[in-house]
């Protein structure tokens, strides 16, 4: 048993050394990095082949990181600053792991030899020039927008200076230039009602709609009002009301009936068998009815309209939503009449003695405008505005 325990240890190692070969061999070096850290930690005896694995692609690694350095050429590309700071904070991440296993000696005595240097003052550097070609990014956009009136770049400069935020806070104007940015990024747009019912209910709809909750799907570049000027709106958005239709009120009823025999009491009689008088027991039933009455009730509404957006400054109508809302009223009223003992369960349970009556007109307007402000609100967060 003890020989098969060692036999799978031996193994199960020569397995180990052969995966973390062929991630070096396949140039798999953050891998095989990784993971001879992982056999290593906390290991007394350190085996020999993750010994010089690590220092294999840890020289690999820090090799290729100054070649990609190089290659990105930050000072003749600033827009590149951010990735020459990931990869300094990478390759001093690198030496922090390493540096709790120094002096790193096999159990075949075999010590290690890597290279370490103090990156900090390039991390500074790097990370100093990425905030600058951010901040330089940003301004040039701001530029742009007020050159151009292109509120694109200007929602681009404010992603720009955020991302400062992540190395540096408050770094030289930068609050002062987003809340620039979010103001000429901003659409404000302007909400009205245009009234073309030919209904008596149409005023209370109207006004109804005139407390369209807008702000609550304003976000960081859209701002919807109703009461803003029109003349200072990047865009208007009109909710026309066109046709309302109320349909004839409607009752349906169905009557049916239900019987069952219920036993009522049971008898003692005498019978006469086999020449002899026996007391016998009779069950006694009585049929009992009871005649079911339902009544359904419908009425249904309407409200037909759309949605217009308008680009203020090209004055092009550039969206154009229908918008059809509906509210129907069902009234259910169910009774019956006769001995409740014939009912089944399943009438039993629709017994309803409260049989609502038709709304109005007025009342149904009211309502059906609620649903139309409701459709309203989830088109007009679907819209998407330059």
């Amino acid at each position: 048993m003890k020989t098969l325990f060692y036999t799978f240890v031996i193994v199960a190692g020569l397995v180990s050394c052969k995966s973390v070969e062929k991630m070096v061999e396949k140039g798999e070096y953050d891998r095989a990095f990784n993971y001879s850290i992982s056999k290593l930690q906390g290991e007394k005896n350190k085996k020999t082949e993750y010994v010089k694995a690590l220092e294999k692609v840890y020289s690999k690694l820090t090799s290729t990181s100054l070649r990609e350095i190089e290659r990105l050429n930050a000072s003749s590309k600033p827009e590149n600053w951010s990735k020459v700071l990931y990869i300094y904070e990478a390759m001093d991440e690198r030496q922090e792991r390493l540096e709790p296993l120094m002096p790193l000696v096999s159990e075949d005595r075999y010590r290690a030899t890597f290279e370490f240097k103090n990156y900090k003052e390039q991390i500074s550097n790097a990370e100093e020039n990425t905030c600058l070609y951010y901040y330089n990014n940003a301004n040039e956009l701001i530029a742009r927008t007020e050159r151009t009136g292109d509120k694109s770049h200007a929602r681009l400069a404010y992603d720009d200076l955020r991302k400062i935020d992540t190395y540096q806070r408050n770094y030289k104007d930068t609050e002062k230039l987003k809340d620039k940015a979010l103001q000429l990024g901003l659409n404000r747009i302007h909400v009205e009602i245009f009234n073309d019912l030919r209904d008596f209910q149409s005023n209370n709809i109207e006004q109804e709609l005139r407390n369209l909750p807008v702000a609550r799907i304003n976000d960081i570049w859209n701002e919807y009002s109703i009461n803003i000027d029109k003349n200072k709106a990047d865009y208007v958005l009109v909710i026309e009301l066109n046709q309302i239709f109320f349909t004839p009120e409607r009752e349906r009823l169905n009557t049916y009936s239900e019987i069952k025999e219920i036993l009522v009491r049971k008898d003692k009689v005498k019978e006469r068998r086999d020449s002899a008088d026996v007391w016998v027991e009779k069950e006694v039933y009585e049929r009992v009815r009871a005649d079911i009455s339902e009544v359904f009730r419908e009425k249904q509404s309407e409200l037909r309209g759309m949605i217009k957006v308008m680009d203020t400054r090209t004055r092009e109508n550039i969206k154009t939503i229908p918008v059809n809302a509906f509210h129907n009223f069902t009234g259910y009223g169910c009774r019956f009449a006769g001995d409740e003992k014939a009912l089944t369960d399943a009438t039993k349970k629709k017994i309803d003695n409260y049989l609502e009556i038709f709304p109005s007109d007025f009342d149904m307007a009211y309502d059906l405008a609620g649903v139309f402000k409701n459709v309203v609100m989830d088109e007009a967060r679907k819209i998407k505005f330059r």
